[in-house]
Protein backbone atom coordinates (compact mmCIF):
# COMPACT_ATOMS: atom_id res chain seq x y z
CA UNK A 1 0.00 0.00 0.00
CA UNK A 2 2.93 2.33 0.60
CA UNK A 3 6.52 2.59 -0.64
CA UNK A 4 9.40 4.22 1.16
CA UNK A 5 11.10 6.57 -1.30
CA UNK A 6 14.48 7.92 -0.16
CA UNK A 7 16.52 10.47 -2.10
CA UNK A 8 20.24 10.47 -1.29
CA UNK A 9 23.14 12.62 -2.42
CA UNK A 10 26.68 11.67 -1.43
CA UNK A 11 26.23 11.80 2.36
CA UNK A 12 27.59 8.49 3.77
CA UNK A 13 28.13 9.96 7.25
CA UNK A 14 24.47 10.97 7.56
CA UNK A 15 22.32 8.23 6.05
CA UNK A 16 23.02 5.59 8.77
CA UNK A 17 21.41 7.93 11.34
CA UNK A 18 18.44 8.40 9.03
CA UNK A 19 18.00 4.68 8.39
CA UNK A 20 18.46 3.57 11.99
CA UNK A 21 16.08 6.20 13.37
CA UNK A 22 13.49 5.36 10.70
CA UNK A 23 13.53 1.72 11.76
CA UNK A 24 13.31 2.71 15.42
CA UNK A 25 10.54 5.31 15.30
CA UNK A 26 8.45 4.68 12.16
CA UNK A 27 6.02 1.79 12.67
CA UNK A 28 4.14 -0.13 9.97
CA UNK A 29 2.59 -3.59 10.37
CA UNK A 30 3.48 -4.76 6.88
CA UNK A 31 6.75 -4.61 4.99
CA UNK A 32 7.33 -1.23 3.36
CA UNK A 33 8.92 -1.58 -0.07
CA UNK A 34 12.03 0.62 -0.06
CA UNK A 35 13.22 2.60 -3.08
CA UNK A 36 16.47 4.56 -2.84
CA UNK A 37 18.00 6.94 -5.36
CA UNK A 38 21.64 7.91 -4.89
CA UNK A 39 22.54 11.07 -6.78
CA UNK A 40 26.30 11.13 -7.27
CA UNK A 41 27.16 14.73 -6.52
CA UNK A 42 30.53 13.52 -5.24
CA UNK A 43 30.99 10.01 -6.72
CA UNK A 44 33.61 8.80 -4.24
CA UNK A 45 31.30 9.61 -1.33
CA UNK A 46 28.34 8.01 -3.12
CA UNK A 47 30.32 4.77 -3.42
CA UNK A 48 30.44 4.64 0.39
CA UNK A 49 26.67 5.11 0.52
CA UNK A 50 26.15 2.26 -1.93
CA UNK A 51 28.32 -0.05 0.19
CA UNK A 52 26.05 0.68 3.15
CA UNK A 53 22.93 0.12 1.04
CA UNK A 54 24.18 -3.28 -0.13
CA UNK A 55 25.09 -4.33 3.42
CA UNK A 56 21.55 -3.47 4.55
CA UNK A 57 19.85 -5.10 1.52
CA UNK A 58 18.38 -1.80 0.31
CA UNK A 59 17.67 -1.75 -3.42
CA UNK A 60 18.74 1.44 -5.16
CA UNK A 61 19.16 3.36 -8.40
CA UNK A 62 21.97 5.79 -9.01
CA UNK A 63 23.07 8.41 -11.53
CA UNK A 64 26.47 9.84 -12.39
CA UNK A 65 26.55 12.67 -13.36
CA UNK A 66 24.00 13.63 -10.75
CA UNK A 67 20.45 14.54 -11.77
CA UNK A 68 19.51 16.99 -9.04
CA UNK A 69 16.59 16.61 -6.65
CA UNK A 70 13.64 17.17 -8.98
CA UNK A 71 14.92 14.91 -11.76
CA UNK A 72 15.79 12.22 -9.21
CA UNK A 73 12.25 12.44 -7.87
CA UNK A 74 10.80 12.31 -11.38
CA UNK A 75 12.86 9.21 -12.18
CA UNK A 76 11.67 7.45 -9.03
CA UNK A 77 8.03 8.54 -9.31
CA UNK A 78 7.81 6.59 -12.56
CA UNK A 79 8.75 3.43 -10.65
CA UNK A 80 6.21 3.87 -7.83
CA UNK A 81 3.31 1.40 -8.02
CA UNK A 82 1.70 1.97 -4.62
CA UNK A 83 -1.05 4.56 -3.92
CA UNK A 84 1.11 6.21 -1.23
CA UNK A 85 4.77 6.94 -0.63
CA UNK A 86 6.68 7.79 2.50
CA UNK A 87 8.91 10.56 1.13
CA UNK A 88 12.31 10.92 2.78
CA UNK A 89 15.75 12.35 2.09
CA UNK A 90 18.95 10.90 3.52
CA UNK A 91 19.70 13.74 5.97
CA UNK A 92 16.72 13.49 8.35
CA UNK A 93 16.75 11.83 11.75
CA UNK A 94 13.50 10.83 13.47
CA UNK A 95 12.98 11.75 17.13
CA UNK A 96 9.40 10.70 17.93
CA UNK A 97 7.23 7.64 17.10
CA UNK A 98 5.09 7.68 13.95
CA UNK A 99 2.24 5.20 13.39
CA UNK A 100 2.03 4.80 9.61
CA UNK A 101 -0.92 2.38 9.75
CA UNK A 102 -3.04 4.93 11.58
CA UNK A 103 -2.09 7.75 9.22
CA UNK A 104 -2.90 5.63 6.18
CA UNK A 105 -6.26 4.84 7.77
CA UNK A 106 -6.92 8.57 8.05
CA UNK A 107 -5.95 9.19 4.42
CA UNK A 108 -8.04 6.29 3.15
CA UNK A 109 -11.09 7.60 4.99
CA UNK A 110 -10.52 11.29 4.26
CA UNK A 111 -9.79 11.85 0.59
CA UNK A 112 -9.13 15.54 1.22
CA UNK A 113 -6.00 14.63 3.23
CA UNK A 114 -3.29 14.24 0.60
CA UNK A 115 -0.09 14.85 2.51
CA UNK A 116 0.78 14.34 6.17
CA UNK A 117 4.27 15.51 6.96
CA UNK A 118 6.47 15.67 10.03
CA UNK A 119 7.64 19.08 11.14
CA UNK A 120 11.21 20.19 11.80
CA UNK A 121 9.80 23.18 13.75
CA UNK A 122 6.97 23.42 16.22
CA UNK A 123 3.49 23.62 14.68
CA UNK A 124 2.98 27.37 14.43
CA UNK A 125 -0.66 28.52 14.31
CA UNK A 126 0.23 31.37 11.96
CA UNK A 127 3.27 31.43 9.68
CA UNK A 128 3.96 34.23 7.20
CA UNK A 129 0.34 35.41 7.60
CA UNK A 130 -0.95 31.95 6.70
CA UNK A 131 -3.26 30.33 9.24
CA UNK A 132 -2.58 26.69 10.13
CA UNK A 133 -5.91 25.56 11.56
CA UNK A 134 -5.95 22.48 13.79
CA UNK A 135 -8.11 19.52 12.72
CA UNK A 136 -8.83 16.06 14.08
CA UNK A 137 -9.38 13.28 11.56
CA UNK A 138 -10.39 9.89 12.98
CA UNK A 139 -8.79 10.78 16.29
CA UNK A 140 -5.52 12.06 14.80
CA UNK A 141 -4.60 15.71 15.44
CA UNK A 142 -2.97 17.65 12.63
CA UNK A 143 -2.65 21.20 11.36
CA UNK A 144 -3.57 22.40 7.88
CA UNK A 145 -0.52 23.72 6.03
CA UNK A 146 -0.34 26.39 3.34
CA UNK A 147 1.70 24.37 0.84
CA UNK A 148 2.82 20.89 -0.12
CA UNK A 149 5.91 20.11 1.97
CA UNK A 150 9.19 18.44 1.09
CA UNK A 151 9.79 17.51 4.70
CA UNK A 152 9.49 13.75 5.37
CA UNK A 153 5.88 12.66 5.08
CA UNK A 154 3.22 10.45 3.53
CA UNK A 155 2.08 11.52 0.05
CA UNK A 156 -0.99 10.46 -1.91
CA UNK A 157 0.50 9.66 -5.31
CA UNK A 158 -2.66 10.35 -7.31
CA UNK A 159 -2.51 13.96 -6.07
CA UNK A 160 1.21 14.19 -6.78
CA UNK A 161 0.76 12.99 -10.34
CA UNK A 162 -2.07 15.46 -10.85
CA UNK A 163 0.29 18.39 -10.28
CA UNK A 164 3.81 17.07 -10.88
CA UNK A 165 5.54 18.04 -14.12
CA UNK A 166 9.29 18.09 -14.57
CA UNK A 167 10.80 21.50 -15.28
CA UNK A 168 14.31 22.51 -16.28
CA UNK A 169 14.68 24.87 -13.33
CA UNK A 170 13.58 24.28 -9.73
CA UNK A 171 10.78 21.79 -10.34
CA UNK A 172 10.17 21.49 -6.58
CA UNK A 173 9.03 25.10 -6.32
CA UNK A 174 7.04 24.86 -9.53
CA UNK A 175 5.20 21.84 -8.15
CA UNK A 176 4.22 23.73 -4.99
CA UNK A 177 3.01 26.75 -6.95
CA UNK A 178 0.83 24.64 -9.24
CA UNK A 179 -1.49 24.13 -6.28
CA UNK A 180 -2.11 27.89 -6.08
CA UNK A 181 -0.35 31.21 -5.82
CA UNK A 182 0.69 32.87 -2.57
CA UNK A 183 -2.52 34.87 -2.20
CA UNK A 184 -4.73 31.84 -2.82
CA UNK A 185 -2.77 29.83 -0.27
CA UNK A 186 -3.44 32.37 2.47
CA UNK A 187 -7.09 31.20 2.41
CA UNK A 188 -7.84 28.32 4.79
CA UNK A 189 -10.72 26.98 2.69
CA UNK A 190 -8.58 27.00 -0.43
CA UNK A 191 -5.79 25.04 1.30
CA UNK A 192 -8.28 22.55 2.70
CA UNK A 193 -10.02 21.89 -0.62
CA UNK A 194 -7.23 22.30 -3.18
CA UNK A 195 -4.09 21.10 -1.41
CA UNK A 196 -4.88 18.96 1.63
CA UNK A 197 -1.42 19.09 3.20
CA UNK A 198 -1.16 18.72 6.98
CA UNK A 199 1.58 18.62 9.58
CA UNK A 200 1.15 15.92 12.20
CA UNK A 201 0.30 17.07 15.73
CA UNK A 202 -1.68 19.73 17.54
CA UNK A 203 -1.08 23.46 17.19
CA UNK A 204 2.09 24.26 19.11
CA UNK A 205 3.25 20.63 19.12
CA UNK A 206 6.98 19.90 19.07
CA UNK A 207 8.83 18.60 16.04
CA UNK A 208 9.14 14.97 14.92
CA UNK A 209 12.35 15.17 12.92
CA UNK A 210 15.84 16.62 13.09
CA UNK A 211 17.62 17.99 10.03
CA UNK A 212 21.17 16.67 10.37
CA UNK A 213 22.19 17.81 6.88
CA UNK A 214 21.91 21.54 7.48
CA UNK A 215 25.50 22.13 6.39
CA UNK A 216 25.61 19.26 3.88
CA UNK A 217 23.34 20.89 1.29
CA UNK A 218 24.02 19.37 -2.13
CA UNK A 219 21.79 21.31 -4.52
CA UNK A 220 23.86 23.16 -7.12
CA UNK A 221 22.58 26.51 -5.90
CA UNK A 222 23.48 25.63 -2.29
CA UNK A 223 27.06 24.45 -2.92
CA UNK A 224 29.76 26.82 -1.69
CA UNK A 225 32.87 26.87 -3.89
CA UNK A 226 31.99 23.40 -5.13
CA UNK A 227 31.60 21.97 -1.62
CA UNK A 228 28.54 21.23 0.56
CA UNK A 229 26.86 24.41 1.78
CA UNK A 230 24.40 25.51 4.44
CA UNK A 231 24.41 25.99 8.17
CA UNK A 232 24.18 23.84 11.29
CA UNK A 233 23.58 25.64 14.57
CA UNK A 234 21.92 23.48 17.24
CA UNK A 235 21.11 26.37 19.56
CA UNK A 236 19.00 28.06 16.89
CA UNK A 237 17.87 25.25 14.62
CA UNK A 238 17.19 22.41 17.05
CA UNK A 239 16.65 23.18 20.72
CA UNK A 240 13.81 25.75 20.33
CA UNK A 241 11.65 23.18 18.49
CA UNK A 242 12.65 19.87 20.10
CA UNK A 243 10.39 18.10 22.64
CA UNK A 244 11.82 18.77 26.12
CA UNK A 245 11.11 15.23 27.36
CA UNK A 246 13.48 13.62 24.84
CA UNK A 247 16.91 12.38 25.87
CA UNK A 248 19.94 14.59 25.41
CA UNK A 249 20.48 15.37 21.73
CA UNK A 250 23.62 13.66 20.48
CA UNK A 251 26.17 15.26 18.18
CA UNK A 252 26.07 14.40 14.51
CA UNK A 253 28.74 14.83 11.79
CA UNK A 254 29.02 18.39 10.54
CA UNK A 255 30.71 19.64 7.41
CA UNK A 256 31.60 22.97 8.97
CA UNK A 257 32.23 23.11 12.69
CA UNK A 258 32.18 26.89 13.09
CA UNK A 259 30.30 29.76 11.47
CA UNK A 260 30.62 33.45 11.88
CA UNK A 261 27.63 35.26 13.35
CA UNK A 262 27.10 36.94 9.97
CA UNK A 263 27.04 33.58 8.13
CA UNK A 264 24.45 32.13 10.50
CA UNK A 265 22.17 35.16 10.37
CA UNK A 266 22.32 35.25 6.56
CA UNK A 267 21.34 31.59 6.20
CA UNK A 268 18.68 31.69 8.88
CA UNK A 269 17.10 34.76 7.29
CA UNK A 270 15.64 32.38 4.70
CA UNK A 271 13.46 30.74 7.36
CA UNK A 272 9.87 31.92 8.00
CA UNK A 273 9.67 34.98 10.24
CA UNK A 274 7.85 33.07 12.99
CA UNK A 275 10.82 30.70 13.21
CA UNK A 276 13.19 33.65 13.44
CA UNK A 277 11.19 35.09 16.32
CA UNK A 278 11.68 31.84 18.27
CA UNK A 279 15.40 31.48 17.63
CA UNK A 280 16.40 35.09 18.30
Amino acid sequence: MISLLIIGSSRPLLFPYCWESFNKYVHYRKEMFTMFHEDQVFPEESKKVMVYLKKNNISFDTHNPCLGLSKSMDFMFKKVKTPYIFYLQDDWEFERPIDVDRLLWVMENNKNVNCIFFNKWRNFKIMNEMIHTQYTYDGVDMCLYHAWSYLPGIWRMSKVREYWDIEKIYSEGTFINRFGNHKERTDVKFCEEKIGAYTLGKSGDYRYIRHIGGDWRMEKWRLENGKPGGCNDNDKMDYPFRAPWLTIMEKRPTYKSKYSKEEIEKILSEEPKEVLEVIK
